[in-house]
């Protein structure tokens, strides 16, 4: 049976850029075939947004061609629903980042598990929330 995980934008990143900062739990979800393994648009507007504020450095790349070597991966895009945009204010207020809210709403949404560097998804395993570090 497949599995299907959310990256958030760590695990998004260090897959391409260092896989070594990545757990072992992490990299054996990524590397196991019969893991569907999605990413939210969210994560590409936060590094977008962290790289024209100077927050984020792509060694040698810009978001542009970030995302033309993402789109040639094995990852999938989750689609960002409205219906998920307009009811996030139901999470929990644990955790004040808006990229990472957003990010725990749509694994909650979708059923998805989310593969996260943060710890701050623990908070809402009482919501529901499956998380993997």
């Amino acid at each position: 049976m497949t599995k299907q995980y959310l990256v958030d934008t760590h695990v998004l990143l260090w897959a391409f850029t260092d896989p070594g900062k990545l757990s072992r739990e992490i990299r054996s979800v990524l590397e196991d075939e019969k893991s569907d393994i999605y990413y939210s648009p969210i994560s590409l507007w936060e590094i977008s947004i962290k790289h024209g504020l100077g927050k984020l450095l792509l060694e040698g790349t810009t978001p542009e061609g970030f995302y033309a070597e993402l789109s040639e991966s094995f990852f999938k895009c989750q689609p960002l629903r409205n219906e998920s945009l307009i009811s996030s204010y139901h999470l929990p207020r644990h955790h004040k980042d808006p990229f990472d809210r957003m990010l725990f709403w749509e694994a909650l949404q979708n059923n998805l598990v989310l593969l996260s560097t943060d710890a701050a998804g623990d908070w809402y395993k009482e919501s529901g929330l499956q998380v993997i570090h």
